[in-house]
């Protein structure tokens, strides 16, 4: 299975992309992980009346979801509580620029479904990032 973005990094940061607790390098294998841009438009922007889009993009912010398969319980709580602060510095293979990188991240929605008892595991354990210092337009 291929992983599209590895991870090797995520450290707890503050609001404005410091560092503010012990990183963790432990994470389990990933089974999906999506890269994603996402522009961020100024006031006005939109489609006109005649079909044409006004763009006026003024940044520009990587969203990565991240998912992981059949993980453990031991194994979900290090992921969940690795993205459990508010901002993240995450160190990650940027698919656009091909290089590792470290960018500062917040945390969107997480989920854990499919609790098997008899495996002592989650089916599936998601959640998405999302740049928190976007890239000016």
């Amino acid at each position: 299975m291929s992983v599209s973005v590895p991870i090797s990094k995520v450290t707890p940061a503050d609001a404005r992309g410091n560092a503010a607790g012990t990183a963790v390098t432990t994470l389990p294998p990933l089974a999906k992980a999506d890269w994603s841009k996402q522009d961020l438009s100024a006031d006005g922007a939109g489609r006109l009346e005649s079909g044409r889009m006004v763009k006026k993009r003024v940044a520009k912010s990587d969203r990565i979801d991240l998912e992981w398969s059949y993980i453990t319980r031991a194994e979900a709580a290090v992921v969940l509580q690795a993205f459990d602060s508010e901002y993240v510095l995450v160190e990650y293979l940027d698919a656009k620029s091909g290089a590792w990188v470290t960018k500062h991240f917040y945390t969107g929605d997480m989920t854990a479904t499919g609790w098997t008892p008899h495996l002592d595991r989650w089916a599936k354990v998601s959640l998405a990032i999302i740049r928190a210092t976007p890239d000016k337009g």
